[in-house]
């Protein structure tokens, strides 16, 4: 009776650890940020940005989830005033600012692999679109549209899982790769339009991503 019940403990704390990545499951979760920066030099210099990112995955097989990120993103550089001195005479640029409104759809893979009955190691692979517009902003105050940012993405974030309950999960996840390739469209029909392409390999672990996801 003694060994029976103890085996159906063990089989109950098995089915515990293991039933946050089982088959079937759903995973919700999402990242939020905001960032203020002021820079008070010789002139002063504001920087405003805001990230929303919820993201849902559903579980094809054991410890494999398939899922979508929704992003929205907002930037805004305050115009300014900068003061120089060129041969003994001051002189005062009105510099101008600008701000991005962007949505973006990110479709990510994910595999869990197994550490300890609350801890796990996982890999996500993530790939997506981001689409923007920018605006200008003149040292007056107005705002005037400039640009259309297209963002072709792709990136590889390794990280680890704790789980204090089993429908809770507390991560760490730092960036491996990630590959960006954005194109500006210009409204002006003059404006040539630009590219930019960035790549990235190794860890990055100055920049770590705290988060919570649950598991239902």
């Amino acid at each position: 009776m003694k060994k029976r019940l103890l085996t159906a403990l063990a089989v109950t704390l098995g089915i515990y650890a293991h039933a946050q990545t089982e088959k079937g499951k759903i995973i919700l979760g999402g990242t939020v940020s905001f960032t203020s920066d002021k820079y008070e030099l010789e002139y002063e210099r504001k920087t405003t940005s805001l990230a929303i990112g919820p993201s849902i995955g559903f579980f094809t097989s054991k410890n494999l989830a398939l899922g979508l990120t929704l992003s929205y993103n907002y930037q805004k550089n305050s115009p300014y005033q900068q003061i120089n001195a060129i041969n003994g005479s001051i002189y005062i640029d009105e510099v101008g600012g600008n701000k991005s409104n962007g949505f973006g759809v990110i479709p990510f893979l994910r595999y869990y692999l197994d550490l300890h009955e609350k801890v796990k190691l996982f890999g996500q692979l993530n790939a997506g679109m981001l689409f923007a517009k920018n605006k200008q902003i003149a040292a007056g105050g107005s705002i005037m549209d400039n640009s259309k940012i297209t963002t072709y993405i792709g990136s590889v974030e390794p990280g680890i899982a704790f789980f204090p309950h089993k429908k809770i999960a507390i991560e760490l996840k730092v960036p491996l790769f990630s590959y960006y390739d954005q194109k500006y469209k210009y409204l002006d029909p003059y404006a040539t339009s630009s590219k930019y392409t960035h790549f990235s390999f190794g860890s990055d672990l100055t920049k770590p991503s705290l988060g919570v996801n649950f598991h239902l």
